[in-house]
Formats: structure tokens, C-alpha cells, sequence
């Protein structure tokens, strides 16, 4: 069952948040890093009753989050705590940084610990007033943040930054376009990808960003699908694409290579999970694994997108 967001429960007086309800269910956050139980197999810890209460009287932000089969959802923010090795965590636990296991973990429950983790980093890099630099104050169950200035009173609200990805294929559509960034450990190749630029439409930035990356020309740009990325603040917004031209030349450096693959080899990279973007829950994989499948007409997968 999805969270409920409800943001008719977003209230201010912290006495109607439920906050001292034992059944409430609380989210840590330490310096933008998500509780998992340290194991072979991630698992996520979120924290009630006593734990819980911990957390309130602790945490500096304690942000509303939802509600989910009549309990409520909360972030908690403790990243102020220079360790948290002598407070009562639960035993065996550990903070670790959600970019790296989110694909091991169930979908939705992934997409707890995103939702949380960036109105934690929200609130806390926007403590001061962008417009005035005055202090600002939490609203809303930390989903806003008003200026105290009389002279300003500006009112600041989460935002999400658009970055299209997509997947080009070959004039002839029997090869598909990958890059290998220079951020990528290993051999790693992945769909073009960048961020929507100001007074950019979404099939622009496509059509900028495949050129910036690898010099190539493209048409026929079809929106896809979209899965947020809030790392730390990002939705990604995936498009198909053909190329027009087939020169590659990696301009802006962003890209260490960029080549042509043909299917067949595409393929055999599935099978090495060193090479292809994980296949659970990763976008970049669905487009690839969706042109896979277009070829010899077998269904697509339906992969679940975390919310």
C-alpha cells in the first residue's frame, strides 16, 4: 500500500502531529544517510514507541511524512549528533547511504526512506532565507519554510530538479547509445542523462544533452517514464530517442566513452551486472530492457518506480 501523504495533516502545532503516539512510526536521518540492519541483507529500520519517542526528544527537525493503514509517518533529523554510536539505537544497526542499496530493497519501502531523507536535507540547508538571508522557520510539518523578516516573509517550499534520461538508438535501430561516465567505478555504461536547464522544454533538454554528451543528432523523442531520484533533489524523466547522425564525439567530457552497442552484445552485458545499471528499479535499465524486448516481441517488464 502506497503512503498516504495527506497534506490535510500537515499541522503546525506540534500537539495534533501524533508525534507522541506510540504506534507512530519515525524514519532516521544522520547526515543524509538512511538506518539499515547491518547484514548481509539490507533491511530498513524505522523506529516506534520508546525508540521513537527517543527521536522526538532528540531530533532537531521532525517532518510529517504520511499515513499508511491509520499510522502516521515521520522523518527525524539527528544529524546534528556528532556519533550516534552511544545513543539507543537499536543493537546492530547501522547508518549507510541509501544510493547504494536502494535496489535491494523492497520498492516501497525505498521510497520511505527517499521521501525522508530529502525533506531532512531540505530543511536543513534551507535554515536561512534565500532571498534575504535572514532565518527561516519550519511550517507545515517541515514541507515549508517562512522567513521570519517582516520586510521578506518569503515563503520557501521543497523543490525538485528535472533531469531527462534517455535511451538512443541507431538510425538503423539495431544498436542503442551508452556512455560510460567518469563518475562510473568499473566498466559501467549507462543511458545519457542530464538535467533541464532554465526556459528548457523536457525534448530540448534531450536533444542538447545527447549532443553536449556524444555530438550525436536526434528525432522522434517519446516520453517514457519518470522514477524520483531525490539524491538530493531530482526527478528522472526518461525519453526514447533515435539518432539522426552516428559520429560520436565526447564533447563535454562529462563521458570518459561513449559507443554504439549492437543488441546481441547488449544482451550479454545484461547478464554481467558489473556492466548494465542494476535491473531492479532502475530506470536507466528499464529503457535498455524495454528495447530488448521490443525486438523479439515479448512483453515488457513492468517495473515498480519508488514513490
Amino acid at each position: 500500500m502506497i503512503l498516504n501523504r495527506a497534506s490535510n495533516l500537515r499541522f503546525d502545532d506540534p500537539s495534533e502531529r501524533g508525534l507522541n503516539n506510540l504506534s507512530s512510526m519515525f524514519i532516521p536521518i544522520w547526515r543524509d544517510k538512511n538506518l539499515f540492519l547491518n547484514g548481509n541483507i539490507p533491511q530498513a529500520v524505522m523506529l516506534k514507541g520508546e525508540e521513537g519517542q527517543w527521536l522526538v526528544e532528540n531530533a532537531t527537525q521532525i517532518v510529517f511524512l504520511g499515513v499508511k493503514e491509520g499510522t502516521m509517518f515521520f522523518c527525524a533529523d539527528i544529524s546534528h549528533l556528532e556519533k550516534v554510536d552511544a545513543t539507543p539505537l537499536p543493537a546492530k544497526t547501522v547508518f549507510e547511504d541509501l544510493r547504494s542499496i536502494a535496489t535491494s530493497i523492497e520498492p516501497e519501502e525505498a521510497g520511505y526512506l527517499a521521501y525522508a531523507r530529502a525533506l531532512a536535507y531540505w530543511n536543513r540547508t534551507h535554515l536561512y532565507c534565500g532571498r534575504c538571508g535572514s532565518p527561516t522557520e519550519s511550517k507545515k510539518s517541515g514541507h515549508e519554510r517562512h522567513c521570519t523578516s517582516k520586510s521578506c516573509e518569503c515563503i520557501h517550499f521543497p523543490r525538485t530538479d528535472p533531469a531527462v534520461i534517455m535511451l538512443v538508438t541507431h538510425p538503423s535501430e539495431d544498436k542503442c547509445l551508452l556512455g560510460h561516465n567518469k563518475r562510473f567505478k568499473g566498466l559501467r555504461f549507462s543511458t545519457i542523462a542530464g538535467f533541464v536547464e532554465p526556459g528548457e522544454s523536457l525534448e530540448h533538454a534531450v536533444v542538447r544533452e545527447v549532443k553536449e554528451e556524444t555530438g550525436i543528432d536526434v528525432s522522434d523523442i517519446t516520453y517514457k517514464a519518470s522514477q524520483p531520484w531525490p539524491f538530493p533533489a531530482s526527478i528522472m524523466l526518461g525519453f526514447r530517442a533515435r539518432g539522426t547522425t552516428t559520429k560520436i564525439t565526447c564533447i563535454d567530457e562529462e563521458l570518459i566513452e561513449a559507443r554504439w552497442f549492437p543488441r546481441e552484445e547488449v544482451r550479454e552485458m545484461a547478464e554481467n551486472q558489473d556492466i548494465l545499471p542494476p535491473s531492479r528499479y532502475s530506470i536507466s535499465r528499464w529503457l535498455i530492457d524495454s528495447w530488448l524486448n521490443e525486438k523479439i516481441n515479448t512483453p515488457v517488464v513492468n517495473v515498480k518506480f519508488r514513490r
